[in-house]
């Protein structure tokens, strides 16, 4: 039964791992800002993704729904990552400017 499902899942994509993100960088800040950046981008991608497929299988081009509720939930669980990082990084820099000197 694994055997006949296996090929009709897409592997998903691979995200670097924030320390090899910060090795390729020129030091922490462009590690940082490098990681930040790819993010977006994926998940931006993710997104473009799933509305493709979703337009797709809405006119009639694609039949296949189970696929594009795939990529729609990943990218639904991207961008809500995404938005969670944001807010930790917004409440990061509050603590930060609280603190006196």
């Amino acid at each position: 039964m694994i055997q006949a499902i296996a090929p009709q899942l897409t592997p998903m994509t691979a995200i670097p791992s924030p320390a090899a993100a910060l090795q390729s960088a020129e030091g922490p800040e462009a590690g940082f800002a490098s990681l930040l950046g790819g993010s977006l981008r994926e998940v931006n991608r993710l997104l473009r993704d799933s509305d493709q497929q979703a337009s797709k299988v809405a006119v009639g081009k694609s039949e296949n729904l189970h696929d594009a509720m795939i990529s729609m939930e990943k990218a639904e669980t991207a961008f809500k990552l995404l938005a969670q990082v944001r807010s930790k990084i917004i409440e990061a820099y509050h603590e930060v400017m609280r603190m006196q000197v």
